[in-house]
């Protein structure tokens, strides 16, 4: 969904966990969720270096102008049919839900979340981590390009 004019700070969020000794295609077929991000230690990055710890995503694909809340309710609903191995799995690995959020100068409405969305995101056992950015950082998602 496109939001025309923005009423809400600019949003995103994913889904990550990034082990040293992780086995991300182990990840893939314990959660039975296709990554929109997957690497195993030792590939190389851009940088020429190799990655250091292996690291498993799924990101929101909503419009950056869409609340927080909608994000991370994308998130639910895709580990939704596969909620047990999901909360399973958060019981012995350090999974964290990344939200990154604009800086708020007034004039949008307050970013928010709900007790049902905090609920569920507690019951599957997630680590919550914020970010905030000021408004100048545009374009940040290769999904915002458009």
């Amino acid at each position: 969904m496109k939001y025309g004019n923005p009423s809400f700070p600019r949003s995103w969020a994913l889904i990550a966990v990034s082990e040293p000794g992780l086995d991300v295609h182990e990840v893939t077929r314990t959660l039975g969720i296709r990554p929109d991000l997957s690497v195993n230690k030792g590939v190389p990055a851009i940088s020429g270096k190799s990655v250091t710890s292996s690291l498993w995503q799924i990101h929101s694909k909503r419009d950056a102008s869409a609340p927080l809340e909608d994000h991370i309710q994308e998130l639910l609903e895709k580990i939704a049919p596969r909620r047990k191995e999901f909360q399973s799995f958060c019981e012995k690995h350090n999974v964290v839900l990344y939200c990154s959020i604009e800086f708020n100068n007034g004039s949008l409405e307050e970013t928010a979340l709900s007790a049902r969305t905090l609920l569920l995101l507690g019951n599957l056992g997630l680590k919550l981590s914020f970010h905030a950015w000021n408004v100048p950082e545009r374009r940040r998602r290769s999904e915002d390009q458009n």
